[in-house]
């Protein structure tokens, strides 16, 4: 119970609303996918890297903190990223290459009301996406069967809060889908463009869309005004009117249009190295976004970033303080039948390469 009430308390100090998080997909020519995904905050939340074996048993926390909720064995080992050291997936990939993460949805996120009766059937908002990725291969297998549970708000005290969430699926066939619970309902959109980041809903991101259609790879044509020759100011004109702050419907607009814009490639490792080329574009460098009340002033930044490979089923990632990357082969980790820890945040090792200098 604990675990629950820091994580609640979290939240609800270091302000909801400044935590972003950024997804989207990349399919290459030869349709292999791949995931990426950041997140941001002000303060981190004791994130850790963690492999979960097939056979794990859960139980679903109901509203009043206690595990008195559904019961759950999973079905396919998993790997990706906790929070306050419970085996709980807030993003990360199964064996069979679905993935997925938990993204912010402050203001917005209204889940089911609990009802008593349905106890048994009923998880917290925050075990979602772990009842998800421990049971289900595919998005159209998640569709089918996410009505059978309830999805609550868990509180322990109406003053504290709530984690507010809202959950984007991806798998090997490059299927996406958008899981959101708004006014006590579930809402579930089809999501061909891949791109997710937080509040308003995604139908509203998507009719936000509307107001870039002048956005262009392409370069802007030359402008003759009054015998005068305009022209652009160096390359990327087509893009101009771009968004480039850090508000959700802005880097939803940048990651749309940077992922339908780049060209498509061919392969696993150039379509790894297109993944990761664009999730470059999100990094917040600390200081960059601030929130100030009376003395206090909250920072944020990007805590980590992944990039998941559902093909090959691998899980990339790295973080704020060490910019390698790291890999775990998913189907290898979870094939140890324990449930281990990967350390997370360590330093970074840059190579000397002094010695392997030759005649030129």
């Amino acid at each position: 119970m604990k675990f629950f009430v820091g994580l609640i308390a979290i939240f609800m100090f270091c302000h909801i609303d400044a935590y972003a998080c950024t997804s989207f997909q990349i399919k290459t020519k030869d349709q292999h996918v791949f995931y990426a995904r950041t997140l941001e905050g002000e303060i981190d939340f004791q994130s850790a890297f963690i492999v979960i074996p097939k056979g794990t048993s859960y139980v679903g926390t109901l509203p009043d903190s206690s595990s008195n909720g559904l019961r759950w064995t999973s079905t396919y080992g998993m790997v990706g990223i906790s929070a306050l050291g419970r085996p709980l997936i807030m993003d990360g990939i199964n064996e069979k290459g679905l993935a997925g993460g938990n993204l912010l949805f402050p203001s917005f996120a209204e889940y089911q009301p609990f009802e008593a009766a349905l106890s048994q059937k009923t998880v917290a908002q925050w075990e979602l996406l772990t009842w998800i990725l421990s049971n289900f291969a595919t998005v159209e297998e998640v569709k089918a069967s996410i009505s059978t549970i309830r999805v609550c708000n868990s509180l322990l005290h109406n003053e504290i809060g709530f984690l507010p969430l809202h959950v984007v699926l991806h798998d090997r066939k490059g299927d996406c889908l958008v899981i959101e619970y708004t006014k006590g309902l579930l809402q579930m959109y089809n999501n061909p463009l891949g791109v997710m980041t937080n509040s308003p809903p995604f139908d509203w991101h998507l009719t936000n869309l509307r107001n870039y259609v002048n956005i262009s790879a392409t370069n802007v044509k030359p402008v003759a005004l009054e015998g005068i020759k305009e022209t652009g100011l160096g390359q990327g004109t087509g893009m101009l009117g771009l968004p480039g702050d850090y508000t959700p419907p802005s880097r939803f607009v940048r990651m749309v249009a940077l992922t339908n814009s780049a060209l498509p490639v061919a392969g696993l490792e150039e379509g790894l190295n297109l993944a990761m080329t664009i999730i470059d574009n999100i990094d917040i460098p600390l200081g960059a976004i601030r929130d100030v009340s009376g003395p206090n002033i909250a920072m944020d930044r990007t805590f980590w970033t992944v990039v998941g490979d559902l093909t090959q089923g691998r899980y990339y990632f790295r973080t704020y303080g060490n910019k390698d990357w790291r890999m775990v082969d998913v189907s290898k980790a979870v094939s140890k039948n324990r449930l281990q820890k990967i350390e997370l945040y360590t330093k970074p090792l840059y190579r000397d390469v002094t010695d392997t200098a030759v005649a030129w």
